[in-house]
């Protein structure tokens, strides 16, 4: 079993900006090698936390509070409440009892958007929405489902290279705040943490919920395999996951929805 690490405190230096070394990237400021763990297989991470006493490393994470603040890592919004008119303000749409974010998925690679979709991930509903093909979508969901930050996620397809179709998801951290007047959803890119890590030996538990009710693994493998057609979601970066659970002590999060 792989040792359970969290960079606690991210550095300011930026990876295109880390001077390359022979083996990978190697940081002046804190005369460190420091090693790229997207690229390496989990038997290598492993190995490296087990041999190495203090590690520095490059991980695609969501990006942590910054002066007690989410900011949006790789989407951007628009917010009107339903039905709404030109004299209101956003701030008042967020208590009307019905919400609606109408926005673009796009591409900043210009790739082609072959689908898309968008949700609102809560523990008890999900809430979600297609794109058109020109990336267009209109997702609506109950005042009640906000809270004060909230996990928005894209799965999507696009066409790439020779023809080749690639599917990706990502997900997002926004306060209700920053919801609001914003009209595009980047569909690629990740947020890149750099800093030292933090070694644990003792493993958070796994978290399953069905419809907002947490349930054992045992009986969540088995609803999920009796109902296919129900929707799946699985969370393991730790801010999403300690956002959605409410939990500080949990590793990662599976989420199942009948509806």
């Amino acid at each position: 079993m792989m040792k359970k690490f969290r960079i606690k405190e991210p550095c300011g230096q930026l990876w295109d900006e880390i001077q390359d070394s022979a083996d990978g990237k190697f940081c002046d400021s804190c005369r460190k090698k420091v090693w790229d763990f997207d690229q390496l297989p989990v038997t290598e991470i492993d190995k490296i936390l087990k041999t190495n006493d203090s590690v520095c490393i490059k991980k695609s994470l969501l990006k942590p509070a910054l002066s007690g603040v989410f900011l949006a890592l790789t989407l951007t919004s628009a917010i009107s409440a339903h039905a709404q008119t030109d004299t209101k303000s956003p701030a008042e749409n967020v208590y009307q009892k019905n919400i609606t974010i109408s926005g673009k998925l796009v591409s900043q690679y210009k790739m082609k958007l072959i689908s898309g979709e968008i949700s609102l991930v809560t523990l008890e509903k999900l809430y979600q929405a297609k794109a058109d093909e020109k990336g267009n979508f209109t997702l609506s969901f109950p005042e009640k489902a906000l809270a004060e930050y909230n996990i928005i996620r894209i799965d999507y397809t696009v066409g790439g290279s020779n023809n080749k179709e690639f599917t990706d998801y990502k997900s997002s951290i926004f306060k209700t705040n920053e919801l609001l007047g914003k009209q595009n959803f980047e569909i690629e890119g990740k947020y890149v943490t750099i800093g030292a890590v933090v070694i644990s030996d003792l493993q958070p538990p796994d978290y399953y919920f069905f419809d907002g009710k947490r349930i054992g693994k045992r009986k969540f493998e088995k609803i999920k395999k009796e109902h296919p057609e129900y929707k799946y979601l699985a969370f393991y970066d730790e801010v999403a996951v300690q956002k959605l659970a409410k939990r500080s002590y949990i590793d990662n999060l599976y989420l199942l929805y009948s509806q």
